[in-house]
């Protein structure tokens, strides 16, 4: 219970400081925003899956390969690297902790959109955290 509280308290934190970074940034909301959109366009690129390593993972996840589920894999992955970026401009910083975080969030947004098992879920969680080394690469 206690590490669950200090969890949470973590997170509150996390998500009080990137608010308190927003508002007292030097730049304006659409120079922000723009700036995440760059470095999540940046990231994308370089943490692009292959082709087959993607297939793979989608069809550990949803059970099969369909272009389907390769889609939503896809928009997935996209939402958390625009998290990241989000995270990475308004914190400045991001650790694997803070990186793992941010995974469990954007999936956990999306539940109800898989029709994935609680396995599948807790497996396309393990494929995401699993490209930490190349997030933190690129955010160096």
């Amino acid at each position: 219970m206690k590490k669950r509280s200090a969890f949470l308290a973590g997170v509150i934190g996390a998500l009080a400081g990137a608010v308190g970074g927003l508002l007292l940034a030097p730049k304006s909301g659409k120079e922000t925003r723009d700036d995440v959109v760059i470095l999540a366009n940046e990231i994308a690129k370089k943490i692009k899956t292959r082709a087959d390593e993607t297939k793979e993972r989608v069809k550990a996840v949803f059970g099969k390969y369909t272009e389907e589920g390769k889609a939503k894999y896809n928009e997935i992955n996209s939402a958390l690297v625009a998290k990241v970026a989000q995270v990475k401009k308004t914190t400045s910083e991001i650790d694997k902790e803070k990186y793992a975080t941010v995974v469990d969030e954007v999936v956990d947004e999306f539940k109800s959109d898989l029709t994935a098992t609680k396995e599948s879920t807790k497996k396309l969680k393990r494929y995401l955290k699993s490209d930490w080394l190349k997030i933190k690469k690129i955010l160096a």
